[in-house]
C-alpha cells in the first residue's frame, strides 16, 4: 500500500510540474517571439504596438514552439507507458489499460508526423533545435530530477 502511495504522489508531482514547466515555457517562447523582433513601419517596441501602427512583425528570433511541445509531449507520454508497462509485470496490462497504451501511441505517431512538417516547413535550424532542447531539458527535469529529489 504504501508503495502504491507514493506511486501516485511522483506522479502527480510530475503532472503538476509538468504543467507549470509547459506553462512557464510556452510563456517565455510567446514573450520572446512578441518582443524580439522588428516593425515594418518603423520603431515598436512590441509585435502588438507594431500591429496597432499598420505594420507587419518581423520575427528575428522565434523558438520552435510546436518542437518544443511535440518532443516534451512524447517523452512524457513514452515515459508514463514504458513505467506502466514494468508495473503491470509480465503478464501484461488489463483491457483498459491496453486501450490507453493504443491511444497513447496513436497520438505520439501524430505528434511525431506534425514533428517532421515542422521541421520541413517552419523555423530556422537553431530554432527547431532550441524548441527540442527545452523540450528534453524539462522531460529531464520532470522524470530524472523530480525524481532524486522525491527518493530523498
Amino acid at each position: 500500500k504504501q508503495w502504491y502511495q507514493r506511486r501516485v504522489r511522483v506522479i502527480i508531482l510530475r503532472l503538476l510540474f509538468g504543467t507549470l514547466y509547459w506553462y512557464v515555457c510556452t510563456s517565455v517562447i510567446d514573450g520572446i517571439k512578441d518582443n524580439v523582433g522588428k516593425c515594418s513601419t518603423g520603431p515598436a517596441e512590441t509585435m502588438l504596438l507594431c500591429r496597432a501602427q499598420g505594420g507587419m512583425w518581423k520575427y528575428v528570433f522565434d523558438i520552435s514552439g510546436h518542437m518544443f511541445m511535440m518532443v516534451y509531449c512524447n517523452l512524457f507520454i513514452t515515459t508514463h507507458l514504458e513505467e506502466m508497462h514494468e508495473d503491470e509485470g509480465p503478464k501484461g496490462g488489463s483491457i483498459p489499460s491496453q486501450v490507453i497504451s493504443t491511444m497513447c501511441l496513436i497520438l505520439v505517431s501524430l505528434f511525431d508526423i506534425m514533428m517532421v512538417f515542422t521541421v520541413l516547413y517552419w523555423h530556422t535550424p537553431p530554432e527547431k533545435i532550441l524548441g527540442c532542447l527545452i523540450g528534453v531539458a524539462g522531460w529531464t527535469l520532470t522524470f530524472k530530477q523530480l525524481v532524486k529529489l522525491l527518493a530523498k
